[in-house]
């Protein structure tokens, strides 16, 4: 399986503007800084937690034979964009998306089978997806938006990017306000 980014997201989901009130910060100096915090603060959190914050655009790339159901490694999913087979030799096989639902109640979500198309071992299915919680800042859940600011924070004094788990006092702060969003993957 491969995963490869077709669509950054648009935003962050935290603006400069909030983030610099947040650390009450007046000059513009260090605004290009910060920009990158925020950005690296937000991939960091979406590994920490499993889910995509903000909407983007993802094609999964699955090896042949699949069955009747199968999980998607990215979440929340919001929307099947395209579906196609791959041959062996990188010819592709458009199909209809409607072939496939979304069932996300599970974490990661599974996708429904409903054609029944079959895959050879030789055969990859190729799908892009729509992921995250939205495409506005104000989408993503409050906590979430809140632990962006205190990695930032923690970022910004240190001059750093270190792993927020590495860092016991932020690591017990962040905790509560992360662990209903985190996904296990047994």
């Amino acid at each position: 399986m491969s995963l490869t980014l077709l669509t950054a997201p648009a935003v962050e989901p935290v603006s400069l503007a909030e983030i610099k009130a947040y650390l009450k910060i007046d000059q513009d100096t260090e605004d290009d800084l910060i920009r990158a915090f925020l950005s690296a603060a937000r991939v960091h959190l979406e590994h920490m937690i499993g889910h995509h914050l903000i909407t983007q655009t993802w094609r999964v790339l699955m090896e042949g034979p699949l069955g009747e159901s199968f999980r998607l490694p990215l979440q929340p999913v919001s929307d099947l964009l395209a579906l196609a087979v791959v041959d062996v030799d990188g010819s592709v096989t458009e199909l209809d998306v409607s072939g496939l639902s979304i069932f996300q109640a599970d974490n990661p979500a599974t996708l429904a089978n409903l054609d029944g198309f079959l895959l050879s071992s030789k055969q990859r299915l190729q799908i892009d997806v729509e992921t995250g919680f939205g495409p506005m800042a104000e989408d993503v859940p409050e906590p979430l938006r809140l632990a962006i600011k205190m990695i930032v924070a923690e970022w910004y004094e240190r001059r750093l990017i270190a792993d927020p788990a590495q860092l016991p006092a932020l690591a017990k702060a962040m905790a509560p306000l992360i662990a209903p969003y985190r996904s296990f993957h047994l």
